[in-house]
């Protein structure tokens, strides 16, 4: 993955976007202490980058900007803002490991693939989940837990007798399974299978439930 078009002076801007989140060109000016006119040039190109909007006066950091800043900074605390702005972003109800342990499995996954992140919706979590679904069993058990999340908050789903939510698929068998589930014992975890799902599928066959 490169992010070759990104030049020393545009990471420090995008840097202190992800500390300010709003501000004007002017006080990002003052605040940087970078010169006016170098600060508008940067910021023109974050924006065309869909790194940042602009809603009148201010600019503000996208999903894609964070994503990058995360990516590209070497200082710690810019990463942890960068990941903390994504939760919220996203409005993700995990943990900030989680997300941290899947940006890094969606780097690895961008490099190996030499897929540019400026493809990618960043503003719709469900579109990087549906990029790394197909592979999700190579990823790390937080990563897993991420996917999960982002399936069971957009797609329907049921409350099994167990008391699982569950967003029901089948296999290539026609085997009911759980693409993602929220269960009581194992937590939120991918790819679940359980006797209960098999007799729901059953009675609802039977028209019974």
């Amino acid at each position: 993955m490169s992010v070759i078009f990104l030049d020393p002076k545009d990471i420090e801007v995008l840097e202190f976007m992800v500390l300010l989140s709003h501000i004007s060109s002017y006080k990002l000016s003052k605040v940087s202490g970078i010169p006016a006119s170098t600060v508008w040039r940067v910021l023109a190109k974050l924006k065309s980058l869909g790194l940042i909007t602009k809603d009148g006066r201010e600019f503000a950091i996208t999903p894609r900007g964070l994503v990058l800043a995360y990516y590209v900074t070497k200082r710690q605390s810019i990463k942890e803002n960068a990941i903390q702005g994504l939760k919220e972003g996203w409005k993700y109800e995990g943990s900030t490991d989680e997300l941290k342990s899947f940006l890094n499995s969606l780097h690895d996954f961008l490099r190996r693939f030499e897929i540019s992140p400026m493809s990618i919706c960043f503003n719709q979590p469900l579109s990087v989940a549906s990029l790394m679904l197909p592979r999700a069993k190579e990823l790390d058990q937080q990563s897993q837990t991420v996917l999960a999340r982002f399936i069971l908050r957009t797609f329907p789903s049921i409350v099994l007798p167990s008391g699982c939510k569950a967003v029901l698929s089948f296999d290539q068998n026609g085997e009911p399974y759980a693409l993602a589930a929220d269960c009581k014992e194992d937590g939120v975890h991918l790819f679940h299978r359980c006797q209960v799902i098999n007799s729901v599928v059953k009675a609802v066959s039977k028209g019974s439930v």
